[in-house]
């Protein structure tokens, strides 16, 4: 029993042995861990090269019509309309009826004040020959001084009344000249709202048309407080429709803000020339905020940042990856202009930076 007990132990002590060579071999057969410097990480690198590097700012805006060429107009008080001879889309020019209004209170108001200062008139004639005739008789010696200062102050008097008689009829004929609305400028009708005989107010609200000047069209863009730091009159910009090319503008006005609680202000961007897109479309603006010529520039993915530098993993002829301290330009959201650091046709590494030592070998995808 004891025999077989030794032979049972010394069976399980040799496994046990075995065991432990075999892994020890295994072991041996394992190759190293890669020393920093010569391991191998697959990246994708890009090649600096020169460009026109352009920073932008993107933002919505509405093609509207400048202050001085857009017209909306609104009865100078309850009317009804007694003529409206043009129709939506049609064109005038400067001069032509836009609306006249059935005002029949101002057409009487009219007639009696030329009653007032036709009479006024005759009145102050009436007071000259007296004075006239009293200051001959005066000089002869044959009517009182009183009489004629009385005959003089007559005088003043019709003077008076006629000049407040000719203002009355003046304000009526004024009154009456607002029932005729004629165009200040021209251009197109671009909205109608009534039609002949309808009865219109005075509101705001309850406008009768509006006519624009199409070749004096802006776009509208409203930018935050932060933006506008960056805008200046004369910046080159592109005007479209979501997905068109776009048509060249220009920023024209840039206000600033009257108050410190204003979050944001709207500018306004001029056409170079003459847009077909209609007044109230909603369109996308591109301005150029910074334009670099011939720059050398790399993806802002390969440009890396720590406490000390600013900085890229360059590739070198032989594949090995060499940390490059850097100096930045323009920077846009998909490229970099690198001023020093980097010459023309280097490769930098633009994925894995954080795996990468200096003097490490890497392999390229493709």
């Amino acid at each position: 029993m004891q025999s077989r007990a030794r032979h049972h132990a010394c069976g399980s002590a040799g496994l046990a042995i075995a065991v432990l060579a075999i892994v020890a071999a295994g072991a041996c057969r394992r190759a190293p861990a890669p020393e920093p410097g010569t391991g191998t990480v697959a990246v994708v690198t890009a090649t600096a090269r020169r460009e026109t590097l352009r920073d932008t700012l993107t933002a919505s805006g509405v093609v509207v019509p400048s202050t001085a060429a857009d017209l909306t107009i609104v009865a100078p008080e309850s009317a009804r309309i007694a003529e409206l001879p043009h129709a939506e889309g049609e064109t005038v020019k400067e001069g032509d009826l836009l609306v006249r209004y059935e005002i029949s209170a101002l057409t009487a108001e009219v007639a009696a004040k030329q009653s007032d200062l036709t009479a006024a008139t005759a009145q102050l004639d009436a007071a000259k020959k007296e004075l006239d005739k009293i200051t001959a008789l005066s000089a002869q010696g044959l009517i009182a001084r009183n009489d004629l200062d009385a005959k003089k102050a007559a005088v003043v008097d019709a003077q008076s009344a006629l000049t407040t008689a000719q203002g009355a009829f003046d304000r009526a004929n004024a009154a009456v000249a607002r029932a005729k609305v004629t165009a200040r400028f021209a251009g197109t009708i671009v909205k109608v709202m009534h039609h002949e005989g309808d009865f219109v107010s005075a509101a705001e609200s309850d406008p009768i048309l509006r006519l624009v000047d199409q070749t004096r069209l802006q776009v509208a863009v409203r930018l935050s407080i932060a933006e506008l730091q960056r805008i200046s009159a004369g910046q080159p910009a592109t005007v479209g429709l979501p997905g068109s090319p776009g048509e060249p503008a220009t920023v024209a006005l840039v206000p600033r803000p009257a108050n410190g609680s204003e979050t944001s202000v709207e500018i306004r961007l001029n056409f170079v020339q003459p847009t077909t897109i209609p007044p109230d479309t909603n369109v996308e603006a591109e301005i150029v905020l910074d334009v670099r010529e011939n720059a050398i520039v790399v993806p802002r993915a390969a440009v890396q940042k720590d406490e000390d530098m600013t900085y890229v993993m360059a590739v070198d002829a032989e594949n090995r990856v060499h940390r490059r301290e850097v100096k930045l330009g323009l920077t846009t959201r998909d490229l970099a202009q690198v001023v020093s650091g980097i010459a023309f046709n280097d490769r930098v590494v633009t994925n894995a930076t954080g795996q990468l030592v200096d003097g490490m070998l890497v392999q390229i995808e493709k």
